[in-house]
């Protein structure tokens, strides 16, 4: 016991940037599945993006259209595709999971009732989503902002990750109109207010834990594209939702001495570039309403943040990924490609596999055994459309019903009750109702 405690006694009092200098990589997705037809294409992504063996996986938001119903059954499914991911799952909130919902062709439903159900359904614990979670800082732990259990930070040296909650739809400011009508949700910007003062607070914590740990980079991961739509007035606003943050990351990226990447999505456009200067994006002056945004030529919008980087992942029709290569004794500590996924692959439908553990293989349908009992198993079944398989095992017609215990499951138990010939017969099921069936003979000698 002593030297445990020794031990985790030298180690806290280690930099983090001389605990953990290993490289590892980062998955990096959002704005997917855009619609039934997105999704055999995401479950692809995320077949991939677990073949890849990264170490963690972010969802930058928007989990669906802007035009897709925002039903309870949407989030649980998604809440499921996030669980397949073999890693730890960082998930940033989009526009389309709440703000957006009060759309007729969304249903129509409060944004603030889907907020609400996003964070009972993504955020119960201080764990991450996938299927390996692992513990994150929320910063609802602090009493003062127990409502934003979305904000999440995980030190991963020699990375701060942070999870901060900027949808688009102008970050939920002055949302009076939609799609033209009235909002007749709109709360005078109660829910912005006091988020964005959340936001900036967490967002400076980010900043401080880098400096105290050592680290040599921070990872913003949220969902608004806040300079191309720095000002966006499609929703009947005059000011800015960006503006307040863009002015604290600013300031605290020029006092940070490592690199800062903000992740974020909006307007599916893949690219990764350092668009950010001392003057863009803002709005000239500061405090005049209606917004001005600066607008200038490329070159000529002021001195360029050198240390700041901004990746925008595919979205929408663009149903790929990001893989980040965190390289610690690189030049840079952030080094990014675009993981294209092929949009189809040869059709070979749905495989009904049979193996069985025991007995002697006759061929490759027939096994023979000495024992009344034997375990088969459906595990090499597979699908081209990818998702979640489902299992019916039965007695064959025309041959003695032996009892089958896990008639529904992968690896069923099959017991004979008595000496001679029997037959059983898997039928698979893929996600979209496509069958197939196999057949094993059994012989108990």
């Amino acid at each position: 016991m002593k030297l445990t405690f020794l031990l985790k006694s030298v180690w806290a009092l280690m930099p983090a940037a001389l605990l953990a200098q290993s490289a590892f990589d980062v998955a990096l997705i959002g704005d997917v599945p855009y619609g039934a037809a997105a999704e055999p294409r995401y479950e692809r992504v995320i077949a991939d993006i677990n073949k890849q063996g990264v170490d963690l996986v972010s969802h930058i938001g928007d989990t669906k259209s802007g035009s897709t119903r925002c039903d309870d059954s949407h989030y649980v499914r998604t809440l499921n595709w996030f669980n397949s991911f073999d890693r730890p799952v960082l998930y940033s909130v989009g526009d389309n999971e709440w703000t957006d919902c009060l759309r007729m062709n969304n249903g129509g439903f409060d944004p603030l009732d889907r907020l609400a159900l996003v964070r009972k359904t993504y955020f119960p614990t201080n764990m991450s989503l996938g299927r390996r979670p692992i513990a994150l800082q929320r910063q609802s732990d602090d009493p003062k902002y127990s409502l934003y259990v979305e904000n999440a930070m995980l030190v991963k040296a020699p990375v701060v990750f942070v999870t901060i909650h900027m949808p688009g739809s102008n970050n939920n400011l002055e949302y009076k109109t939609n799609q033209g009508t009235p909002n007749k949700f709109y709360d005078n910007d109660q829910e912005y207010t006091a988020r964005n003062a959340a936001n900036l607070v967490w967002l400076r914590k980010a900043f401080q834990t880098a400096k105290d740990t050592g680290s040599l980079g921070v990872m913003i991961l949220t969902q608004a594209n806040m300079f191309e739509t720095f000002m966006d007035t499609t929703t009947g606003n005059t000011s800015s939702g960006f503006a307040d943050f863009m002015s604290a990351l600013r300031e605290e990226t020029g006092k940070f001495s490592g690199e800062v990447v903000m992740v974020s999505g909006d307007t599916h456009y893949m690219r990764v570039d350092k668009p950010m200067t001392d003057q863009f994006p803002a709005c000239v002056p500061a405090t005049e309403i209606p917004c001005k945004p600066f607008d200038a030529a490329i070159d000529a919008r002021g001195t360029r943040v050198l240390n700041f980087t901004r990746v925008e992942v595919p979205g929408s029709t663009d149903v790929h990924w990001v893989l980040c290569h965190v390289r610690p004794s690189g030049r840079n500590v952030f080094q990014f490609e675009f993981m294209i996924v092929p949009a189809a692959v040869p059709t070979m439908g749905v495989s009904a596999v049979i193996t069985a553990t025991g007995g002697t293989a006759i061929d490759t349908n027939t096994v023979e055994i000495q024992s009344s009992q034997i375990a088969l198993s459906a595990s090499q079944s597979a699908s081209s459309n990818f998702g979640a398989l489902t299992y019916s095992w039965e007695p064959a017609q025309g041959y003695p019903a032996p009892a089958i215990v896990g008639a529904n499951s992968v690896t069923p138990f099959v017991q004979l009750p008595r000496r001679g010939e029997y037959r059983v017969m898997l039928t698979v099921t893929d996600r979209t109702g496509a069958k197939s069936s196999s057949t094993v003979t059994i012989r108990y000698l």
